[in-house]
C-alpha cells in the first residue's frame, strides 16, 4: 500500500509539470498559428522593401552560423582544456565558476557589453560580426558544459587504449576522445543554436538595424533579424501582435528547426554507440 501512494506521490511531482510545460508549449503553438493566414511565398522571398521578409530570414540565418562558427571551436577546445589538461585545483573551480555565471547573465547585459566593447572599443561598429561575438558569449557556456559531458562519456579504455600503443596525450585526445564524443559536441552547438535563435536583447545594440538595402556584404556591416524586427514593431511602432504573429512564426520555426535537429542527432548517434546505452 505504501509503494502504491509512493508512486502515485512521484508522479504527481514529476508528471504535473511535464504536463503543465507540455500545455504552455501547446497553448504557444496555437497563439502563434493564427500568423499561419499572412505567410505566403512570397513574403519569405521578397525583400524588405517590396514588404516581405528576406532579408530578415537570411540575416537571422547569418547570425546563427556566424555564432556558432565561433562558439563551436572555442567551447570545444575550452572544454577539452577542463576536461583533459586542466589540474585539478582553484584555478580550475574558478574556471568552472565563470562559466556557470556567464550561463547566468542576463541577455541586455551581454547585449549593453557588445556594444560597449565590440562595438565601440574594438571599433566594429553596428555590424554582423559584434553579433557573432555578443551571442558568442551566450552560447559558450552550453557548448562547453555539453562537450564536457559529452567527453566524460566516452570510456576511459578508449584513450588508454591510443596511449598504450605509443601515441600522444594530445593525438589520442583528438582522434579517440573527441572523434568519439562528436555526436555530444554536434548536439551542444545546435542547442546553443537554438537557444540564441530568438535573442533580441543581445543584437538590439550590437548589429541590427530596421531597414537595409540588399544583404550585408561582409561582416563588418550591420544585419536584419526577425527577433529585431519584431520587437520594433510591436514596442517602437505600436502595431498589432496579430499583424506580426506570421513573422513570429517563421522565427519559431527556426528555432524549432535547430532543436529538433539537436534532439534528432543524439537519439540517432546513441543508437550507434553501445557504451552511451
Amino acid at each position: 500500500m505504501a509503494s502504491v501512494t509512493k508512486e502515485r506521490v512521484l508522479f504527481v511531482i514529476f508528471g504535473v509539470p511535464m504536463v503543465t510545460c507540455l500545455l504552455v508549449f501547446f497553448w504557444i503553438v496555437f497563439v502563434l498559428s493564427t500568423g499561419i493566414g499572412t505567410l505566403r511565398w512570397d513574403l519569405l522571398t521578397t525583400s524588405v522593401l517590396q514588404g516581405g521578409i528576406f532579408e530578415m530570414i537570411i540575416g537571422t540565418v547569418y547570425l546563427l552560423l556566424g555564432a556558432a562558427g565561433i562558439a563551436g571551436p572555442v567551447g570545444v577546445l575550452a572544454a577539452v582544456y577542463l576536461v583533459e589538461y586542466a589540474p585539478r585545483g582553484k584555478f580550475t573551480r574558478i574556471i568552472d565558476q565563470a562559466i556557470n555565471n556567464l550561463a547566468g547573465v542576463p541577455s541586455i547585459v551581454i547585449g549593453l557589453f557588445g556594444y560597449t566593447f565590440f562595438c565601440r572599443q574594438l571599433g566594429l561598429g553596428i555590424s554582423l560580426a559584434a553579433g557573432w561575438l555578443t551571442l558568442t558569449l551566450m552560447m559558450l557556456p552550453i557548448v562547453i558544459r555539453g562537450t564536457e559531458e559529452a567527453i566524460k562519456l566516452v570510456p576511459a579504455s578508449f584513450k588508454e587504449a591510443a596511449l598504450a600503443l605509443g601515441t600522444t596525450k594530445w593525438k589520442a585526445t583528438s582522434s579517440m576522445t573527441i572523434s568519439s564524443a562528436a555526436p555530444g559536441i554536434i548536439t551542444s552547438i545546435m542547442l546553443g543554436v537554438a537557444r540564441v535563435a530568438g535573442e533580441t536583447a543581445a543584437i538590439l545594440f550590437t548589429s541590427c538595424v530596421l531597414v537595409t538595402r540588399g544583404l550585408p556584404k561582409s561582416p563588418f556591416e550591420p544585419v536584419m533579424a526577425l527577433a529585431y524586427n519584431l520587437f520594433v514593431k510591436i514596442v517602437a511602432l505600436g502595431e498589432s501582435p496579430d499583424e506580426v504573429f506570421g513573422i513570429a512564426l517563421v522565427l519559431f520555426f527556426i528555432v524549432a528547426f535547430f532543436a529538433t535537429a539537436a534532439i534528432s542527432l543524439r537519439i540517432h548517434y546513441r543508437r550507434r554507440q553501445p557504451w552511451l546505452r
